[in-house]
């Protein structure tokens, strides 16, 4: 079976002790090539962002849009309808769909 090495870790060290990658790699049976293949592999990593798509998401912002003019219907049963000036709350809206199902049956 073979071991895992976590290159990231042993560079990290590297950097953290200020040594060279072929006094680590003595040190630590490792291979100097192999520390030097995965520093730039990572490195190239770390520079392309995980999802390209992402990168390029652009932040909107949407003005309100007006409320002037947004007249609202509610048809609440056959011949009884309530007419509103604006267009209120989805919250409200749920809250008098509620009642009027409780009332009807």
């Amino acid at each position: 079976m073979e071991e895992q090495v976590d290159w990231a870790t042993h560079l990290s060290a590297i950097e953290a002790e200020g040594i060279s990658v072929q006094a680590y790699a003595r040190r630590e049976a490792l291979s100097a090539a192999s520390l030097y293949y995965w520093r730039r592999r990572l490195k190239a990593q770390a520079a392309v962002p995980a999802d390209p798509a992402v990168a390029q998401l652009v932040a909107v912002q949407l003005p309100e849009p007006p409320h002037i003019g947004q007249r609202c219907t509610l048809w609440l049963a056959p011949g009884v309808r309530l007419e509103l000036s604006t267009l209120p709350p989805g919250a409200w809206l749920a809250q008098v769909a509620a009642a009027v199902c409780q009332q009807v049956r």
